[in-house]
Protein backbone atom coordinates (compact mmCIF):
# COMPACT_ATOMS: atom_id res chain seq x y z
CA UNK A 1 0.00 0.00 0.00
CA UNK A 2 0.95 3.52 -0.83
CA UNK A 3 1.68 5.60 2.50
CA UNK A 4 1.45 8.76 0.47
CA UNK A 5 -2.13 9.53 1.24
CA UNK A 6 -1.85 8.65 5.15
CA UNK A 7 -1.25 12.25 6.51
CA UNK A 8 -4.57 13.61 4.41
CA UNK A 9 -6.37 10.32 5.71
CA UNK A 10 -5.58 11.52 9.43
CA UNK A 11 -6.11 14.61 9.20
CA UNK A 12 -9.57 14.02 7.79
CA UNK A 13 -10.72 12.81 10.90
CA UNK A 14 -11.01 15.89 13.76
CA UNK A 15 -10.96 15.29 17.09
CA UNK A 16 -13.99 13.24 17.58
CA UNK A 17 -15.68 15.88 19.84
CA UNK A 18 -14.65 18.75 17.98
CA UNK A 19 -17.46 20.18 15.83
CA UNK A 20 -16.79 20.20 11.97
CA UNK A 21 -18.37 23.71 10.11
CA UNK A 22 -22.27 22.97 9.95
CA UNK A 23 -24.97 24.64 7.60
CA UNK A 24 -26.17 26.69 10.82
CA UNK A 25 -29.70 27.27 8.42
CA UNK A 26 -30.28 23.72 8.57
CA UNK A 27 -31.90 24.60 12.38
CA UNK A 28 -35.35 24.50 12.60
CA UNK A 29 -35.56 27.01 15.33
CA UNK A 30 -38.32 24.82 17.25
CA UNK A 31 -36.01 24.95 20.35
CA UNK A 32 -36.50 21.06 21.67
CA UNK A 33 -32.74 20.93 22.33
CA UNK A 34 -32.66 23.70 24.82
CA UNK A 35 -34.83 22.47 26.71
CA UNK A 36 -34.16 18.42 27.02
CA UNK A 37 -30.15 18.70 27.95
CA UNK A 38 -27.97 16.45 29.82
CA UNK A 39 -24.24 15.19 30.30
CA UNK A 40 -22.41 12.23 31.55
CA UNK A 41 -21.70 13.35 34.65
CA UNK A 42 -24.66 12.80 37.43
CA UNK A 43 -25.76 16.37 38.91
CA UNK A 44 -23.72 15.78 42.27
CA UNK A 45 -20.30 15.67 39.56
CA UNK A 46 -21.18 18.42 37.72
CA UNK A 47 -21.49 20.13 41.01
CA UNK A 48 -18.05 18.98 42.24
CA UNK A 49 -16.13 19.64 38.90
CA UNK A 50 -18.01 22.64 38.78
CA UNK A 51 -16.22 23.63 42.36
CA UNK A 52 -13.46 22.59 41.13
CA UNK A 53 -12.97 25.04 38.47
CA UNK A 54 -13.81 22.90 35.52
CA UNK A 55 -14.51 25.02 32.41
CA UNK A 56 -16.65 23.59 30.65
CA UNK A 57 -19.30 22.52 34.10
CA UNK A 58 -18.63 25.98 35.67
CA UNK A 59 -20.74 27.21 32.06
CA UNK A 60 -22.85 24.25 32.27
CA UNK A 61 -24.26 25.10 35.56
CA UNK A 62 -23.92 28.66 35.21
CA UNK A 63 -26.55 28.84 32.13
CA UNK A 64 -28.69 25.75 32.44
CA UNK A 65 -31.17 25.00 35.37
CA UNK A 66 -32.18 21.30 36.51
CA UNK A 67 -35.73 19.33 35.86
CA UNK A 68 -36.90 18.04 39.27
CA UNK A 69 -36.80 14.58 38.14
CA UNK A 70 -37.06 12.91 34.09
CA UNK A 71 -40.95 12.89 34.05
CA UNK A 72 -41.10 16.74 34.97
CA UNK A 73 -38.56 16.88 31.90
CA UNK A 74 -40.77 14.06 29.56
CA UNK A 75 -43.83 16.34 29.93
CA UNK A 76 -41.46 19.36 27.92
CA UNK A 77 -40.19 17.55 25.45
CA UNK A 78 -41.22 13.70 25.41
CA UNK A 79 -39.90 12.57 22.33
CA UNK A 80 -36.27 13.64 23.25
CA UNK A 81 -36.28 12.19 26.46
CA UNK A 82 -37.99 8.48 25.46
CA UNK A 83 -34.80 8.94 22.65
CA UNK A 84 -31.92 9.86 24.98
CA UNK A 85 -33.41 6.58 27.47
CA UNK A 86 -33.80 4.28 24.75
CA UNK A 87 -30.09 5.15 23.60
CA UNK A 88 -28.39 5.08 27.13
CA UNK A 89 -30.38 1.62 27.86
CA UNK A 90 -29.37 0.12 24.60
CA UNK A 91 -25.81 1.06 25.82
CA UNK A 92 -26.77 -0.90 29.34
CA UNK A 93 -26.22 2.66 30.64
CA UNK A 94 -29.51 3.63 31.91
CA UNK A 95 -29.86 4.76 35.49
CA UNK A 96 -33.04 7.02 36.61
CA UNK A 97 -30.74 8.04 39.97
CA UNK A 98 -27.99 8.96 37.52
CA UNK A 99 -29.44 10.63 35.10
CA UNK A 100 -30.69 14.59 35.25
CA UNK A 101 -32.34 16.60 32.41
CA UNK A 102 -31.82 20.25 32.38
CA UNK A 103 -33.29 23.51 30.43
CA UNK A 104 -31.65 26.99 29.14
CA UNK A 105 -33.80 29.25 31.30
CA UNK A 106 -33.04 32.03 28.56
CA UNK A 107 -35.33 30.44 25.75
CA UNK A 108 -38.05 32.72 24.51
CA UNK A 109 -41.90 31.63 23.83
CA UNK A 110 -41.18 32.16 20.36
CA UNK A 111 -37.88 29.41 20.64
CA UNK A 112 -35.53 32.25 20.51
CA UNK A 113 -32.43 32.80 22.29
CA UNK A 114 -32.41 35.47 24.66
CA UNK A 115 -28.82 35.97 24.87
CA UNK A 116 -27.70 34.58 21.62
CA UNK A 117 -24.68 37.06 21.12
CA UNK A 118 -23.37 35.59 24.53
CA UNK A 119 -24.29 32.20 24.54
CA UNK A 120 -22.41 29.46 25.49
CA UNK A 121 -19.64 28.02 23.42
CA UNK A 122 -21.35 24.35 24.05
CA UNK A 123 -24.92 26.05 22.39
CA UNK A 124 -22.26 27.10 19.35
CA UNK A 125 -20.78 24.19 18.89
CA UNK A 126 -24.13 21.84 19.08
CA UNK A 127 -24.90 19.51 17.34
CA UNK A 128 -21.32 18.98 18.37
CA UNK A 129 -20.87 15.91 15.51
CA UNK A 130 -22.78 13.42 14.03
CA UNK A 131 -23.58 11.45 16.92
CA UNK A 132 -24.69 14.18 18.88
CA UNK A 133 -28.79 13.16 20.28
CA UNK A 134 -30.75 15.67 18.52
CA UNK A 135 -34.58 15.78 18.89
CA UNK A 136 -36.14 13.41 16.30
CA UNK A 137 -37.27 15.63 12.96
CA UNK A 138 -34.34 17.79 13.80
CA UNK A 139 -33.16 19.95 10.55
CA UNK A 140 -29.63 18.20 11.41
CA UNK A 141 -30.36 14.61 10.65
CA UNK A 142 -29.35 14.68 6.81
CA UNK A 143 -26.01 16.62 7.91
CA UNK A 144 -25.47 14.47 10.72
CA UNK A 145 -25.82 11.29 8.49
CA UNK A 146 -23.40 12.94 6.17
CA UNK A 147 -20.67 13.41 9.09
CA UNK A 148 -20.99 10.03 10.51
CA UNK A 149 -20.51 8.12 7.11
CA UNK A 150 -17.89 10.66 6.13
CA UNK A 151 -15.91 10.14 9.67
CA UNK A 152 -16.68 5.87 9.08
CA UNK A 153 -14.87 5.80 5.64
CA UNK A 154 -11.70 8.15 6.96
CA UNK A 155 -11.45 5.48 10.19
CA UNK A 156 -11.82 2.54 7.83
CA UNK A 157 -9.07 3.33 5.76
CA UNK A 158 -7.03 4.45 8.41
CA UNK A 159 -7.70 0.65 9.31
CA UNK A 160 -6.65 -0.25 5.93
CA UNK A 161 -3.12 0.74 7.03
CA UNK A 162 -3.17 -0.79 10.39
CA UNK A 163 -3.64 -4.28 8.45
CA UNK A 164 -1.12 -3.25 5.58
CA UNK A 165 2.02 -2.05 8.38
CA UNK A 166 1.71 -5.78 9.78
CA UNK A 167 3.12 -6.49 6.69
CA UNK A 168 6.25 -4.80 7.79
CA UNK A 169 9.29 -5.36 9.94
CA UNK A 170 8.22 -3.49 12.72
CA UNK A 171 11.22 -2.70 14.05
CA UNK A 172 11.71 -0.75 10.52
CA UNK A 173 10.86 2.68 9.22
CA UNK A 174 7.46 2.76 6.98
CA UNK A 175 8.41 3.30 3.20
CA UNK A 176 8.73 6.94 2.36
CA UNK A 177 7.98 8.24 5.84
CA UNK A 178 10.84 9.18 8.45
CA UNK A 179 9.28 7.33 10.92
CA UNK A 180 8.98 3.47 12.36
CA UNK A 181 6.41 0.87 11.86
CA UNK A 182 5.38 0.79 15.34
CA UNK A 183 5.28 4.73 15.77
CA UNK A 184 2.61 4.89 12.99
CA UNK A 185 0.59 2.10 14.69
CA UNK A 186 0.68 4.00 17.52
CA UNK A 187 0.09 7.33 15.70
CA UNK A 188 -2.90 5.65 13.74
CA UNK A 189 -4.55 3.79 17.14
CA UNK A 190 -4.55 7.08 18.93
CA UNK A 191 -6.37 9.02 16.13
CA UNK A 192 -9.09 5.55 16.27
CA UNK A 193 -9.24 5.25 19.53
CA UNK A 194 -11.53 8.32 20.92
CA UNK A 195 -14.08 6.92 18.52
CA UNK A 196 -14.41 3.89 19.91
CA UNK A 197 -17.46 5.17 22.23
CA UNK A 198 -19.34 6.08 18.75
CA UNK A 199 -18.59 1.79 17.54
CA UNK A 200 -15.60 2.24 15.61
CA UNK A 201 -14.35 -0.94 16.99
CA UNK A 202 -17.36 -2.56 14.26
CA UNK A 203 -16.70 -0.22 11.66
Amino acid sequence: MDFKDLDNEINNLPDHDAQDTFPQHLCKMCGRCCKSITTEYTHEELEKLTEEGDEEACVFTKFFKSFPDVDAARKIVPEQIEQIINHLKARDKYNPDNITFYYCPYITENNLCSIHEGRPECCRRAPRNGWSLMPPGCGFEGWQFEQREKHKKTIRALKEYLYELEKLSHDGKVPGKDITVEELKKLIQDKIKPWERYGAFYW
